[in-house]
Parts: C-alpha cells; structure tokens; sequence
C-alpha cells in the first residue's frame, strides 16, 4: 500500500481541484491511503470532509513561504508519506522546499502540470520533482520547450464521473429554458467555463451574430447562445451582446454546479479558447452527447476527433465558426452522429478511472513493490 499526500493551494473549487478529488477517492478505492492537505475552509478540503477522505488543513501560499514550507515538512515527517503530489503551481516550489526540509530520503516528489502556459525555464520542475504528470500532450509539448527532461514526464488525461445525460424534455432541463427565456425549440449553442479573456467568449458572441443575420435573410429561426461561467468580464460581454441587438438570443447562466440540464437543452456546445491544458467541461458536453466547435488551442485537439465529434476553426477566425455552427444547423443527421460518437469516445478516454489508473501506473514506476 503507498501512502500519498496530495497538497492544493487553491481556495476555490474549479477543474484541478475536481481531479485531486476524484484521484484521492480512487485510490482509497483501490486500497491506497490518501491524504489531502488543503486550505481551511476551502471546498475542496469540505468536499473529501464529507466523502471521509483523510484531510489535513494547510495554508500555504505560492512562492516563498517559509512558515507554510515549514508546516508541510513537520507534516510530511509526521505522516511519512510514499509520495508528496503536488496538484497545482503554487504548490510546486513549497512543496520541493518542504520535501527537502522533511530530510525523507525515500520520499517522491509529483507535480501536475495542468495548463500549456509558457514555462519560465527548467527550474521550476527540477530538482526534488521525481516526476511530472501532463494533463495533455499539449501539456508536456510546454514541459519539453522547457527542458525538462522527456522521462520525467508522463501524460494522464483528466477524467471525470459521467452520469447519464438528461433528456431534452426533463423536467430540470424544461427549468433551465423557463429560467432564463430559452425558447422551448431553439438551437442552443452551449458553453461553460470562466468569463476571463483567454476563453474568448466574445468570439462566441460574434460568431453567432453572423449565424443570426444569414439566417434571417433565410427567414429562419435565429440560434441562441448559452454561457454558463461567472468572471470579471461578464459586464463587457453583456454590453457586446446588447450593442449587437443579441439580448434575446445570448443568455448568461451564471455560475451553475450542475451542468447536465444546459447539456440536455443544447444542440451543440463551442469553446473558441486561445490557451487550454485539456478543457474539461469540453469533455463534460463531448460525454453528455453534444458535438462540438473548437479552436485549436492546448490540449482541446486532443479531446475532439475533427470530423467525427467535432469541428475544429483556428483561433480567433468568427467567421470559420459561424460556417462551422451552421452546417452542424444544417445537417440533422451529421450532427447526431457526432453526438453518439462523442459519448462513446469521451467516456471510453476521459473517465476517472481511467486518470486515477493512469496515475497510479505513474506511482507504479517509482514504488512497484508497494503498488
């Protein structure tokens, strides 16, 4: 049995903090001991509390720390762990610090690497890392250009729990359209993540603003847009949509924790992202049964197979994904085979447990004798 203790420092709840949840329960399941260490109060650590996951309550911010490094090194000689996983980039260099203070020569050290933004030099993940785990190919392609040495690394998709998807006329998904003026049989274009500008939802905006004008020279039904996300720029999107007459047709969701009645009203769902490590509520849609528009930004490739889950437009250009959403419109039949096709893939790919195995094969290089 290897004995992990898993450190966040993230105080809010988001796609990273979602897959340390379901690794540390995965491996309890496969009979691993599994600590987490996160900040007090924050709902990750509330969230393994309630699942009788051990927890251990660590506030420690990014970079220098010394009082939080300190704090993790008596932790780690208190619990001796096999494995020190350090699950986000604030905790890297408190970690590699704490895992040289706690003087445990046996002790591993992992970091996840979850993003494909540009990495300032090797340092970061040298030293005391023993291993680094890539959410995507996009990931380790970063790592690499940093010069970290292939073998260090290992690529382990992000998973996640599938339930079964909702009907279009559930009752959750009928709410959903009632709430928020979504006509009863309208296209719906969804989307979910953060409102920051690397998600470029106002290419979104534009792009179904060319839908909507060629399709009332047709004398056809306009297509609505759902955005699921809070964010500093939901004002600025806001004003876009009304200085483009699109109030009607654009509609913001807020922050939702359950997203399968907006996968269960939508046609499609559309990321137009110039950075992603993988993109997990693309996966989400992919496994609730909704073909998909993409950029071709970070790990998101990896995620769509262009032409049989998805179409793909190169970032930035509305016009490709205005084409794009309209021959998906168009074509029924096209449309729902990329669907079924995206269920099966996403589920067969991106499950937990397919992640949790893949990151104990991982763990298994350093300790086979444990695993």
């Amino acid at each position: 049995m290897l004995t992990t203790l898993h450190l966040s420092t993230a105080r809010s709840w988001r796609g990273g903090e979602n897959q340390l949840y379901l690794l540390a329960r995965g491996l309890l399941a496969r009979g691993q001991r599994a600590i987490v260490a996160a900040p007090p109060g924050s709902p990750l650590l509330e969230r393994c509390i309630a699942e009788k996951i051990e927890t251990r309550p660590m506030r420690i911010r990014g970079g220098p720390d010394l009082f939080g490094t300190l704090r993790l090194a008596s932790l780690l000689r208190k619990e001796r762990p096999d494995i020190l996983h350090l699950h986000d980039g604030h905790a890297v260099l408190p970690g590699k610090m704490a895992a040289r203070l706690s003087f445990l020569k046996e002790l591993k050290v992992v970091a996840h690497r979850r993003t494909v933004f540009k990495i300032k030099g090797r340092g970061k993940y040298g030293g005391r890392i023993d291993r680094v785990i890539a959410i995507s190919q996009a990931a380790k392609a970063e790592l690499v250009n940093a010069g970290i040495a292939p073998e260090k690394m290992r690529v382990v998709f992000s998973g996640m729990d599938f339930p079964e998807p909702l009907a279009p006329d559930s009752p959750d998904v009928l709410a959903l359209k009632e709430c928020y003026g979504i006509p009863s049989a309208a296209f719906l274009i969804a989307h979910a993540a953060a409102l920051t500008s690397e998600k470029r939802q106002c290419d979104l905006i534009n792009a179904v603003n060319l839908v909507n004008r060629f399709l009332k020279e047709r004398e056809t039904r306009g297509v609505h847009l759902a955005i699921a996300g809070s964010g500093k720029l939901e004002n600025q999107l806001k004003q876009i949509v009304e200085e483009r007459d699109l109030a009607s047709h654009v509609h913001f969701l807020g922050f939702q924790n359950d997203l399968r009645p907006l996968w269960g009203a939508a046609s499609m769902a559309v990321y137009a992202s110039e950075v992603e490590g993988l993109c997990t509520a693309l996966i989400e849609a992919q496994g609730a049964g909704l073909p998909a528009a993409i950029s071709r930004a970070g790990g998101m490739t990896e995620v769509i197979e262009d032409g049989a889950t998805g179409v793909i437009f190169n970032v930035g250009n509305t016009k490709k994904l205005s084409e794009l959403i309209l021959s998906l419109h168009d074509d029924d039949e096209n449309r729902k085979r990329m669907g079924l096709n995206s269920k099966v893939r996403a589920r067969a790919l991106f499950s937990s447990d397919a992640m949790v195995e893949g990151v104990l094969e991982a763990y298994r290089e350093m300790f086979s004798a444990k695993v």
